[in-house]
């Protein structure tokens, strides 16, 4: 099943409110304070977001946000870290079994991500996003990733169309508080032949893709305090 332009606009829409950024507000844990506490103590919170015009025509969207505090980091340090496209093969490799980086242009970054997971079967997805990162002030910054084209393996098509990442970081508290919210749309499963695959595929895969980029972060800065 092809994504038709309706289902695209939705998504578009869908999307547009996480774009947008408000240093008052900037992060989730902002108004979250006890998700904050247990997270300062080197927890992770990965959560579904519940936002309006979720539903889309002849597509799902899922939605879920992940977030951690990585003690004595530096803001410069993580953001290092999460534009480095070509390493995400290995920073995150349960669900990125390839990657690498195809352009830069100043704060702009394009790349290929080989995307993978079994379920019942083994879905391997070839994804080109492109990544722009924007320094609010020296404590905040954001990283928006979103596809650009996802070509399945095989013959199995509606599995993933859109996979857009939104970090959020911010220096505070002697390390560095990250958020990433991951957005993705998908056909309904009642939609396709291989309903039963899909159905699986998509109600895990976006969260297990959130689980696993907050779990590479964590490795990525040990805790010590």
């Amino acid at each position: 099943m092809d994504l038709k332009p309706a289902t695209a606009a939705a998504f578009d829409r869908y999307v547009k409110p996480i774009e947008t950024v408000n240093l008052d507000d900037f992060l989730w844990l902002d108004s979250h304070p006890k998700e904050k506490t247990v997270v300062w103590l080197n927890q992770s919170v990965i959560t579904p977001r519940q936002r309006e015009n979720a539903a889309v025509p002849d597509g799902m969207i899922q939605d879920f946000m992940g977030t951690t505090f990585l003690s004595d980091a530096r803001l410069e340090q993580v953001r290092d870290v999460v534009l480095g496209l070509g390493d995400y093969k290995v920073r995150f490799k349960q669900q990125v079994i390839e990657s690498k980086l195809e352009k830069r242009e100043g704060d702009r970054f394009d790349a290929s991500l080989r995307l993978h997971k079994t379920q019942l079967k083994s879905v391997v997805l070839d994804a080109d996003v492109s990544a722009q990162y924007t320094l609010l002030d020296p404590t905040h910054a954001t990283v928006v990733c979103r596809s650009t084209k996802i070509v399945p393996k095989g013959d199995d098509r509606g599995y993933l169309w859109r996979l857009n990442l939104y970090w959020r970081l911010q220096e505070a508290d002697h390390g560095v508080y990250i958020e990433v919210e991951v957005a993705t749309l998908s056909a309904q499963s009642g939609l396709l032949d291989a309903g039963r695959v899909l159905n699986g595929f998509i109600q895990k895969f976006p969260r297990e893709f959130t689980e696993g980029l907050i779990e590479g972060m964590q490795q990525a800065f040990p805790y010590h305090r």
